[in-house]
């Protein structure tokens, strides 16, 4: 199997991968952690579900993101999605989640042009 890596210089595409992957893994943890305050088993759900969402964020971010390939950036807008939709399912929860969409976009942006843009990706195999 080849094994292509990412060779960018690209300060963007950097700060917005690793912001990206720490978003996934710290709600993660945090989702996880909340399973044990859950007051129902409604919320227990959407707990388990949460991190799952970002458990496969995570798991694009670490391989097909980091080789580059453009459906893992299509792909990773779920993330951001499920973010922002919460405003409009739990406007209650909402503001607490809108944050961290908006910085999520942020950082899918500053990656376009390792993806889509005229500094596509240098590969060696």
């Amino acid at each position: 199997m080849m094994r292509v890596e990412l060779r960018t210089r690209s300060i963007g595409y950097k700060i917005g991968w690793w912001v990206l992957v720490v978003i996934a893994g710290l709600s993660i943890v945090g989702y996880l952690a909340f399973v044990g305050t859950a007051a129902t088993d409604m919320e227990v759900a959407a707990f388990f579900a949460l991190a799952g969402i970002n458990i496969y964020a995570l798991s694009v971010l670490l391989t097909a993101y980091r080789r580059g390939e453009p459906w893992a950036w299509w792909v990773t807008w779920v993330m951001v999605a499920v973010y922002g939709m919460t405003i409009l399912l739990a406007p209650d929860l909402g503001p607490y989640y809108l944050g961290p969409a908006i910085v999520m976009a942020i950082a899918q942006l500053l990656t376009w042009p390792v993806f889509h843009g005229p500094d596509r990706l240098e590969r060696a195999d």
